[in-house]
């Protein structure tokens, strides 16, 4: 996103031995603990043996920075920018592809108008531009919603996903990058597919089907993201090895769960099951990221998004691909496979994913020290949060940024996303959470020196632990207690 990893002003970054986390582990939901856990070992590993790693095949796993094709990211960032001119054309296509009414059409048209106006210029004004495109953006949504009958953000999420890129504002209609394309499910096949002239063309020309072409698209992207975890392979004997992949990998057993997953491979390969591919790739590349086999985990995710199109699976991989590149203090690919996280999540409507994402990318900004785009990538994660309704998603994001915060000396900051962390987790009941907030709260307290608003940090910390019988918890606490 950013030509310059050190701006001016803001100090050099060294890479540390290993990565250290920002945020406690547990403050993340369960459907992330796969990933953490992978974290947790290629820490473990880089701490111990950095160069003698090994993975359930035997090889040594050194070979951790390098993409197998022979780069060092599954993404061309030379083709990582994306100009106006191509989201102003996908934008029309979009409005025409789901078969948006004549006043509507129009409404977004004057919106696009005035954006492709100001492209046009010398030196556009990109903050007018992005004004005009999130307005079209709401009144497309507006009418996704109505036709829904279900409230949707799949256009503005997939512009801010846009905005978080390398946009060039300067209109250039003869670049295209095809990474960057808005998909909707094909009417006949269900396929996630670029919007197409030959797509909008056939809307156009049938405007007695219109209200069957919105529903049809609109309907089928709906059900693509209520389903997306719940998939189950058509051929018996795929479905059968899947299942006795996850079970061996669930007992730790993993040169089986390999064995496993690639005869689940073999067979989708074979009758051309795309979405089967994709999960036993996906599972596989969860197996060798677990044991710090970073090439081939890189290998497997990598496919697995080539070969879904589920949009939720291809958000899930390129997060597992960016968490690696994260890990290993590769920045500028990192940040990328983020980027791609949060567009697919975007068009999948996974709001949990673009928080993780967002909240990831502010980490990697708060350990450069860069004050301005942590406060801009939490402030963007916490608004997503907010649409999830979710006081335990929001409870973790609040947290995480209390704590890049805390490291960045923005105290006051600190202690107010502490504050909002604990009451979101008071609502779900998550004691210890709630508890562990007040704790780390209570060291913000003891920098600035109030060692009596820390003390009362503590006791309330520990007062939970006891009520919820966490002797150990609580004997922690007491511990920090008897030092201030």
């Amino acid at each position: 996103m950013y030509n310059s990893i050190y701006p001016v002003q803001i100090k050099p970054y060294v890479p540390p031995q290993t990565k250290k986390p920002v945020g406690s582990k547990d403050e993340d939901e369960q459907s992330s603990q796969s990933s953490d856990l992978n974290r947790e070992n290629r820490s473990k590993s880089n701490a111990t043996s950095p160069y003698g790693s090994v993975n359930p095949d035997g090889k040594s796993a050194y070979t951790r920075h390098e993409f197998p094709n022979g780069k060092k990211s599954a993404i061309d960032y030379s083709k990582s920018k994306v100009n106006i001119a191509q989201i102003l054309t996908d934008f029309k296509n979009t409005a025409l592809a789901i078969g948006s009414p004549p006043n509507i059409l129009q409404e977004v048209e004057q919106y696009l108008s005035l954006a492709g106006t100001e492209s046009q210029k010398s030196e556009p004004d990109k903050k007018l531009i992005q004004s005009n495109l999130k307005n079209a953006s709401n009144v497309l949504d507006k009418f996704i919603s109505v036709t829904l009958d279900k409230k949707s953000k799949v256009v503005e999420n997939w512009i801010d996903a846009l905005f978080l890129q390398q946009v060039d504002y300067k209109s250039d209609p003869t670049t295209v990058n095809e990474d960057f394309l808005v998909k909707l499910p094909d009417k006949e096949t269900g396929d996630m597919k670029p919007i197409s002239q030959n797509l909008v063309q056939s809307n156009k020309e049938e405007p007695a089907s219109e209200t069957e072409v919105t529903a049809n698209t609109l309907v089928t992207q709906s059900q693509q993201t209520a389903a997306h975890s719940v998939y189950i392979p058509a051929d018996e004997n795929i479905k059968k090895a899947i299942l006795q992949g996850k079970k061996y990998s669930a007992i730790n057993q993993q040169e089986k769960a390999i064995a496993a997953f690639k005869e689940a491979l073999e067979k989708s390969l074979t009758i051309g099951d795309t979405n089967a591919e994709g999960i036993a790739c996906f599972e596989l590349g969860q197996i060798y990221d677990k044991n710090d086999n970073l090439e081939d985990a890189l290998k497997y995710y990598h496919q697995a998004h080539k070969a879904t199109n589920d949009n939720n699976l291809k958000a899930r991989a390129f997060y597992s691909m960016a968490e690696i590149y994260n890990d290993v203090v590769y920045f500028e690919p990192a940040m990328q496979h983020y980027y791609a996280a949060i567009s697919h999540a975007g068009q999948a409507d996974n709001l949990k994913v673009q928080t993780k994402a967002l909240s990831e990318i502010a980490d990697m900004y708060a350990e450069r020290y860069d004050i301005k785009n942590t406060y801009a990538y939490y402030d963007a994660a916490k608004s997503i949060a907010k649409e999830t309704n979710n006081n335990k998603v929001m409870g973790a994001i609040w947290s995480r940024s209390g704590d890049s915060l805390a490291m960045l000396n923005e105290n006051v900051n600190a202690l107010k996303d502490y504050k909002d962390s604990a009451k979101f987790y008071r609502e779900t009941d998550a004691d210890l959470k709630m508890a562990k907030n007040f704790e780390k709260a209570a060291a913000v307290m003891l920098k600035l020196g109030n060692k009596t608003k820390a003390r009362s940090l503590l006791e309330q910390a520990e007062n939970i632990a006891l009520n919820i019988d966490d002797i150990g918890y609580a004997q922690i606490i007491e511990k920090q207690l008897n030092v201030i």
